[in-house]
């Protein structure tokens, strides 16, 4: 019996060395660290409580650690002195050292053959007689350990059926011997029996990819092993990059790490996405993150907006988006449309960084049309003002909205001059029209003084005029009031030549962004011959990208004649009549067609009435392109346009003589002119500028031979009835010249004025002026908006 233990717990052993073989095929140096297979046992046990039991000569105990130890250590190799020492304490000398301990403890003795022999016999055979031993050979004895029902038997024949691979006969061993096993080691030798029977198993559905096997091995093995053996085998394929193999593998077991580091290694973006996401651990909702954000980033390159949206909803479920990315949602939005998403993603960075101009100038271009919205941002983010403030100084500039420039803190214009403070001011205006003495010539010499200041972002202006006209006397046999002038009239003529008066005006000038309002009252002359009425204009522009428009609705004196501006007597001074109205609306549209070249129209419809003056209607066009050669020129240039322009001028009836139903003013059939004009300006803000103006033409005029009294009433003798105004057709040249310019003497002081001349077929004009003001406040330079032309007064629009 001590013998068949001995060649046992040999064939054990190398049975275990061979389990280990197998088990050791399915690890991987990437994995063994972390794989719970138990180790092999060391090679050199601790002897030190058999060489107690020798010394002491204890033979009992000496040879159960003997067995002890073998059985622990299979492939401990028994050193010499340790069999001498068992061989003498047991009284042997030449036994073999694999049998001395059983012929120590107790001696052979003849007995009767009995059932397990055939076991022992098996057990004392070599280990490779016993693998050369058949199929059915191992069936019958382990029929036979069945019966004997020891761990001993059961052992050894699991271990032989596992080395020919017989597995269910292995296997069946291998359970009975765990049910009745006592000794730890044949406990371990039994665990590492069943999981090199698992082992072999796992081999072979591996070598077949039968994962559907492999699943029924994983789901019945409750130890663990199956999972150990597949990681390692994963991890195996991971280290030959077989990575589809290796990630069913970490698939198949839970191993979610595995997997995630496969789909990366193998690039496989979007499954390692999905993974991480559907996993509720620190880790992998961290790299679920990660990837979001990457997919945030890589959709808004790539123009998929919706879905650069969608990928940072979801990262904002994990964690708390960086400014980066809520900027990112905000641009994606605004590609999308998104108005109030990206309003309120680009809002949140800036609450956090309220010195981002990018950011606040997004906000500023999402809502350009929204002033309700940027109203609001500009009370919260002072960037936000600011960003307003430099759009509208960058907007105004170039329109020459000066006064909405200074209120929005354009340090240009701030420096240049104040525009909000308490301004005097002093002027002479003189003008003269040539014609026939008391009826087209026409003198007006005009004084005024002015104060004007700003309330509420309103410009405001009162200004008291003194006026001077003239025209002289009409000569013998001039056609006037109701008839011809002859010698058959009273004389001295009673009539006036002229005569001096006051009068009163205001006017208030608004501008915001990409918009100007003016407005003006005017009354006056207090005195003149025809009750004045009150006077005035409303004009309106808008600034668009490369459009501007303008629009006037003006009620005013014709200014031709002092017939037409202010009514005159009849040669006895008892009969006034004239002072024609002009009451209409006057469009402009600029057009930036190109850098550099723009096109404009002018358009005026009108009507005009008077005192005793028959009614008449006037329409007036105009038509031009221009050219800025300013930069090619002089760097002193604000603009220098030049080009052709067409003009046409029409009234419905001829009312140019000086007889009652006529309103002394230039109304010909058609005025038509052809020709080229220049403008410049010199740059604003220095301490001096200058403004020039030239046209020159051909032009064709025609007057109707209309009659001298339209109305058929108000004529001293019935026989001027039929009269009627010659007749006139007329082509030759016209043009103009006007130079304008201001200085700044001081701080406080400015002084102003212009220069022009105009002439026409049969008809020439001269006009002249000078201003000075006093304003609060400290200055450096002027702006063109303070030209006296400049003035929608005297332009006619608001620009």
């Amino acid at each position: 019996m001590s013998n068949l233990n001995n060649v046992l717990y040999i064939s054990v052993a190398t049975a275990l060395l061979m389990s280990v073989d197998v088990l050791a095929q399915t690890s991987t140096t990437y994995q063994e660290k972390e794989l719970n297979i138990a180790p092999l046992a060391s090679q050199q046990p601790d002897t030190t409580g058999l060489w107690y039991h020798i010394n002491e000569k204890q033979i009992r105990l000496a040879n159960e650690e003997f067995y002890r130890l073998k059985a622990e250590y299979p492939r401990w190799e028994i050193p010499d002195e340790v069999i001498t020492a068992l061989e003498r304490i047991n009284g042997k000398t030449n036994q073999n050292a694999q049998s001395v301990p059983s012929q120590v403890e107790k001696p052979a003795k003849e007995v009767q053959p009995k059932p397990e022999a055939p076991l022992e016999a098996f057990a004392a055979l070599t280990p490779k007689a016993r693998a050369a031993a058949s199929t059915t050979k191992v069936k019958q004895l382990a029929t036979l350990s069945n019966a004997m029902n020891r761990t001993d038997f059961y052992l050894l024949i699991g271990w032989t059926a596992l080395d020919k691979n017989m597995l269910d006969v292995a296997q069946q061993q291998f359970e009975q011997a765990k049910g009745i096993a006592t000794l730890e080691s044949q406990k371990q030798s039994v665990e590492q029996g069943l999981n090199g029977v698992k082992g072999v198993k796992v081999q072979q559905a591996l070598s077949l990819n039968d994962f559907e096997k492999l699943r029924q091995y994983l789901n019945n093995d409750s130890g663990g092993y199956v999972a150990q053996l597949l990681q390692g085998k994963a991890w195996n394929y991971y280290d030959a990059q077989q990575f589809e193999l290796a990630a069913m593998l970490f698939a198949l077991i839970g191993d979610n790490e595995g997997q995630y580091v496969t789909f990366v290694a193998s690039n496989k973006v979007d499954e390692a996405f999905s993974l991480a996401c559907s996993i509720n651990s620190e880790t992998f909702l961290r790299r679920c993150a990660d990837a979001l954000a990457e997919r945030q980033v890589r959709f808004y390159e790539a123009q998929a907006y919706s879905k650069s949206i969608d990928a940072a909803l979801q990262l904002e479920k994990i964690r708390v988006l960086t400014l980066e990315e809520r900027a990112l949602l905000g641009w994606a939005s605004k590609e999308r449309g998104d108005v109030a998403a990206a309003t309120s993603a680009f809002e949140e960075v800036l609450s956090n960084t309220p010195q981002n101009e990018v950011i606040a100038n997004e906000l500023v271009t999402l809502n350009r049309d929204d002033s309700a919205t940027l109203g609001r941002l500009a009370l919260k983010y002072p960037q936000i003002k600011k960003q307003l403030q430099q759009q509208t100084v960058q907007n105004a500039w170039p329109r020459k909205q000066f006064l909405y420039a200074y209120l929005n803190e354009d340090e240009r214009v701030t420096t240049a001059q104040t525009k909000d403070a308490f301004t005097t001011l002093y002027g002479v205006n003189v003008r003269q029209r040539s014609g026939q003495d008391g009826l087209g010539n026409f003198d007006v010499v005009s004084q005024y003084i002015g104060i004007g200041s700003t309330y509420d972002k309103w410009l405001w202006q009162v200004t008291f005029d003194y006026k001077q006209f003239y025209s002289g006397t009409p000569s013998q046999g001039d056609w006037f009031a109701g008839g011809q002038l002859d010698d058959a009239v009273s004389a001295p003529f009673e009539g006036i030549s002229g005569f001096e008066d006051t009068g009163v005006r205001g006017e208030v000038l608004y501008q915001a962004n990409a918009f100007n309002f003016y407005a003006n009252l005017e009354y006056g002359m207090f005195s003149q011959p025809v009750d004045a009425e009150v006077t005035g204009q409303l004009s309106v522009t808008g600034f668009f990208t490369d459009t501007t428009v303008a629009a006037t609705l003006f009620r005013q004196a014709k200014e031709d004649s002092l017939l037409s501006q202010t009514g005159t007597f009849n040669s006895n001074h008892q009969q006034p009549w004239g002072y024609v109205i002009e009451e209409g609306a006057r469009l402009l549209a600029a057009y930036v067609v190109a850098p550099k070249w723009s096109a404009a129209t002018t358009a005026q419809l009108s009507t005009l009435k008077g005192d005793r003056v028959d009614d008449n209607n006037a329409f007036s066009l105009r038509f031009d392109i221009s050219y800025d050669v300013a930069e090619d020129v002089s760097s002193y240039l604000d603009y220098w346009r030049v080009g052709p322009f067409v003009s046409y001028n029409s009234y419905d009836k001829n009312l140019s003589g000086f007889t009652y139903g006529n309103g002394g003013y230039f109304s010909p059939d058609y005025f038509v002119s052809v020709g080229g004009y220049s403008e410049l300006l010199t740059l604003e803000t220095l301490n001096w500028q200058l403004k020039l103006r030239s046209a020159l033409a051909l032009s064709r005029v025609k007057q109707q031979n209309e009659l001298r009294f339209p109305l058929s009433d108000f004529f001293d003798d019935p026989d001027d009835a039929l009269a009627r105004l010659d007749y006139d057709r007329t082509t030759g040249l016209s043009g103009n010249i006007m130079a304008e310019g201001q200085y700044r003497i001081t701080d406080k002081w400015i002084v102003a004025g212009y220069i022009g001349k105009a002439f026409a077929v049969e008809y020439q004009a001269f006009e002249a002026g000078i201003q000075i003001r006093w304003r609060q406040g400290k200055g450096t330079g002027v702006t063109s908006d303070e030209l006296i032309l400049s003035s929608p007064r005297r332009s006619g629009f608001a620009l």
